[in-house]
């Protein structure tokens, strides 16, 4: 939809306190508020789209569709895609209020200024940063608390925080105390407060790789047929199937995804940061839509089917009858469902929403009675798990259990560590092992990091002997218990994932204060990853860049740009990516990290420049030594003003900063039209004519002149040859005949 605007009042933007526009050491990020709106009377109304649209639009103070120069405070967003802008904002930021008791599809962003932190980190390439809950505080999972200079400043921490995944905030506005909370309100409901002068702080800029928190775990969908969430729509596309729909939450970059619809007829998918926990009172049943949430799941997903559907499905106030099997108290959803996994006999779940309980059964619906219940909701595992493994935290150190429904023979053990620690079975259901901690031996090969004991554990399921041999057919674990450093008697949470990749140990890392030459190479390859010098037009290829100094994240790119070799007339330079960014990205594709064979990679599309076969690439490099690496550029597409993440950077005026260098880069592709291919030869006669041409003194003639000239001279030189001819024949007879004397 093409953005509507309604100019209300012209020129009050320029009133604006100058307190909405950020300095150079800070970020301009969003703090929303749900179900909140701002009073007066907005300075332009927008049918911009969506909120990701008008928070562009206000983050760069940019008047929609005419593109004016005018400052925003802040935009009160109705659910759908109507946006209305404000040039003052709600105390105590501005002088405005909050009108009292606004309906549920109203939403309230308000620009902030975020010190200390990156564009990346404050996750602009969202709408916004923060979620606010006035006079609200999360108790009980605090993990750090500082005395800040201000609100902004509490926020920064939260972003810019190592040592753990901080997920949300409370602020003490009488005392500028910042504490930083390890949970939310999502996954401790049960301990929200209601706190005057204190606001509570969601962090909506969490990956998919951290945003279940300190346990870390692996994300599953629970479905609901014939359901959503009313007045809400967010990033909607059309997929072919439900897997890819889903699919499209796990990789959502500019929505922090919490749930999916999908419409199987009509293959609409909308991915929204919105559930049911959030809108509880706009939801409801709906013929022909399905809804998902994704779900933290402390469990292994290897040897099951759910990563490619939802794992549950959700009858909501139903419960099934049957004998409990396990069972939980003062748990959340996430809790139970990994209850289930961690149980091979677990078909089914009835949750207690009102009494936080959880109860596992090995029956489903084929099997059992279903029953109405109104504080209850059953959930049916959808998919099958023949391997399930789990740990446990105790004083001697974790003791990791793998469950089989089958008898299993093999050998579980410490990586790298067969000899000294492993255990070998034959026709068993169920294996153990203790990994002690470092401080007793180190033949396991545990670490203490970050307040947790970590062990990487092998499980062999590939069938070579000696189990020893590590292929890529045997099973990953991490497993890792939150420990005290003090005494290791305290049981912690446990956590049981398949995340170790043999490509990602040994990314090579460029440590600071590497001296120079800091060198790489660029590379064109086609789609079988093969160097190659010529292609047709429109041929899909890749531009890699590798280095033996850097890894993928020690590099980005600043600038790419095209120039024609040889040939004919003026040579323009044509841009691939300027500032970080793909100019044109049905072209060139964003440039991403390839951590499995160590280079950075962007798709391009074969192009060729008028006047030459030949098409020259030079590709500015930048390094930036040291672990953390280089910051991710957030690119916007002007077609479909869709944000979208490119590991190239903004091409700065100044120098560059400490421990960065920078690298130029070329590559040659001679690239031919249909057809043209065939011609190669010939091409290459003709070019070495010309070449000949060049580089010879030549008297150019016109055709019918030289046609004739031709002829003349070849009757000139028939003539010469008659007139040899008979001067010989004339010789011979005038030769004197020598005489005999008598």
């Amino acid at each position: 939809m093409s953005p509507r605007v309604i100019f209300l009042l012209l020129g009050s933007f320029l009133t604006a306190q100058a307190v909405f526009e950020c300095s150079s050491h800070e970020t301009t990020a969003f703090v929303r508020i749900p179900r909140a709106r701002l009073d007066g009377t907005p300075v332009v109304i927008s049918t911009a789209g969506h909120d990701l649209t008008c928070a562009q639009y206000c983050r760069n103070n940019i008047e929609p569709t005419t593109g004016a120069q005018r400052v925003c405070a802040s935009f009160n967003f109705d659910g759908r895609e109507t946006c209305y802008f404000f040039d003052d904002a709600a105390t105590p930021a501005g002088t405005s209020q909050l009108t009292a008791n606004p309906s549920a599809n109203n939403f309230y962003y308000e620009k902030t200024c975020i010190p200390n932190v990156s564009a990346h980190e404050a996750c602009t390439y969202r709408s916004f940063s923060f979620e606010r809950a006035r006079n609200t505080q999360l108790e009980g999972f605090v993990k750090k608390s500082v005395t800040v200079k201000n609100r902004e400043h509490c926020l920064s921490a939260c972003l810019k925080e190592k040592e753990f995944v901080c997920k949300s905030v409370n602020f003490h506005y009488e005392n500028s105390l910042c504490e930083l909370s390890v949970e939310d309100k999502r996954s401790k409901p049960t301990h929200v407060r209601m706190s005057e002068g204190i606001d509570y702080y969601d962090n909506n800029c969490l990956s998919r790789q951290n945003r279940c928190g300190p346990s870390g775990g692996n994300l599953v969908f629970v479905k609901t047929t014939n359901f959503e969430i009313r007045y809400y729509d967010h990033t909607q596309s059309v997929e072919a199937q439900e897997s890819y729909c889903l699919q499209k939450c796990l990789d959502s970059l500019n929505t922090f995804c919490r749930s999916v619809e999908f419409n199987p007829k009509e293959k609409n998918c909308i991915v929204s940061d919105e559930d049911t926990f959030s809108r509880a009172d706009q939801q409801g049943q709906v013929v022909g839509k399905d809804y998902y949430e994704p779900i933290c799941v402390a469990a292994d997903l290897s040897s099951s089917t759910c990563r490619q559907q939802a794992a549950f499905e959700r009858f909501i106030g139903s419960s099934i009858e049957g004998e409990v099997v396990a069972s939980a108290q003062g748990v959340t959803i996430s809790d139970c469902i990994s209850l289930c996994f961690q149980n091979l006999n677990c078909k089914s779940i009835n949750y207690d929403r009102t009494a936080s309980s959880c109860f596992i059964y090995a029956v489903g619906r084929q099997d059992a009675n279903i029953k109405a219940n109104p504080s209850m909701d059953y959930y049916e595992f959808n998919c099958e798990s023949q391997f399930g493994g789990m740990a446990l935290c105790t004083n001697e150190g974790i003791r990791f259990i793998v469950n089989t429904k089958e008898p299993y023979t093999g050998a579980i053990y410490a990586a790298e560590r067969f000899s000294t620690c492993s255990q070998v079975v034959e026709n068993a259901k169920q294996i153990s092992i203790t990994f002690p901690p470092p401080t007793v031996t180190s033949d396991c090969g545990t670490v203490i990091r970050d307040g947790k004991m970590e062990a990487l554990v092998v499980v062999s399921l590939d069938g070579v002997l000696p189990h020893q041999v590590t292929t890529e057919w045997d099973r990953f674990y991490r497993v890792s218990c939150d420990v005290s450093m003090d005494k290791m008697v305290k049981e912690g949470s446990v956590v049981v994932t398949t995340i170790y990749e043999a490509s990602s140990q040994n990314t090579t890392v460029l440590d600071v204060a590497t001296p120079p030459p800091v060198t790489a190479e660029l590379q064109i390859l086609n789609q079988l990853e093969e160097p190659l010098h010529k292609a047709s037009i429109g041929d899909p290829l890749l531009l890699v860049i590798t280095s033996e100094q850097a890894g993928p994240h020690n590099m980005m790119v600043t600038e790419c740009t095209a120039t024609r070799v040889g040939g004919f007339g003026d040579t323009v330079p044509f841009t691939l990516i300027e500032n970080g960014c793909p100019r044109y990205p049905a072209l060139v594709g964003p440039v991403e990290q390839d951590f499995d064979k160590n280079r950075l990679k962007s798709d391009l599309r074969a192009f060729r420049l008028d006047g030459s076969y030949d098409v020259q690439i030079v590709c500015s490099i930048m390094f930036c030594a040291g672990p953390n690496g280089c910051p991710v550029s957030n690119c916007l597409d002007s077609g479909t003003n869709e944000l979208f993440m490119s590991h190239g950077r903004k091409k700065r005026s100044v120098d560059l900063e400490a421990g960065e260098t920078e690298e130029r880069l070329s590559a040659i592709i001679r690239v031919f039209a249909k057809g043209e291919d065939e011609e190669e030869m010939e091409m290459g006669n003709n070019t070495l004519m010309t070449s000949l041409a060049e580089s010879t003194d030549l008297l150019c003639i016109a055709e019918p002149f030289f046609v004739s000239s031709v002829v003349s001279l070849s009757v000139l030189c028939f003539a010469l040859s008659a007139i040899i001819a008979i001067w010989g024949c004339h010789a011979l007879h005038a030769k004197p005949t020598k005489q005999v004397a008598a």
